[in-house]
């Protein structure tokens, strides 16, 4: 029966140690609040940060992602996945743009409407893309004035006349702010 006293005692003197830790811990802190830290607007990234997952323009690949659909265009059997575009070469595919006037029934998912100049075109991963007569899209060079929200990986860097462009194949792009927002706008640069 000691005993049994005794550990009574014991935890009740760590009870109220404990008890009187938690209540110093909840104490509130003297002085002024300490400061916030400042909140950039956006993080500073790629141009191709939204396209990550796809591979880079002009990569080789062994074999197609399953499931790619077969665009034939004047005797060239093209791949479609995912709105990458794949052309044979050799026992391999490249990524590539494909060729204007290449037409398809269906946009890929995650594409962008761009209205310019009372006109509607469709952006993705690089190409763009306007609706035909017979309700297809196809495949058109860069309108000048477009703005986009990230390029495929695969771009160049090119400084003309002091400024700094974006190439990707044969089209420049301005970076721009826009609303706190990057976006690269389609330019002529000769």
């Amino acid at each position: 029966m000691k005993i049994l006293k005794k550990l009574l005692a014991i935890n009740t003197v760590f009870l109220i140690i404990f008890a009187f830790s938690i209540d110093v811990q909840a104490q509130r802190r003297k002085g002024p609040p300490p400061k916030k830290a400042h909140k950039v607007a956006h993080a500073k990234h790629h141009p191709h940060h939204k396209y990550a997952h796809h591979p880079k323009r002009g990569a080789v690949v062994k074999v197609v992602p399953s499931g790619a659909a077969v665009v034939m265009h004047k005797g060239v059997k093209f791949h479609l996945h995912s709105g990458v575009w794949y052309k044979p070469k050799g026992g391999a595919f490249v990524v590539v743009r494909p060729v204007r006037g290449i037409r398809i029934k269906t946009l890929p998912p995650g594409h962008r409407k761009i209205v310019l100049r009372q006109k509607t075109y469709f952006y993705y991963y690089g190409t763009y893309y306007m609706m035909t007569n017979t309700k297809e899209y196809e495949v058109i060079d860069a309108p000048v004035g477009a703005e986009v929200d990230a390029l495929p990986d695969g771009y160049t860097t090119e400084t003309v006349d002091g400024k700094e462009y974006y190439k990707l194949d044969d089209t420049y792009y301005k970076q721009k702010d826009k609303g706190g927002e990057t976006a690269y706008e389609v330019v002529e640069v000769k």
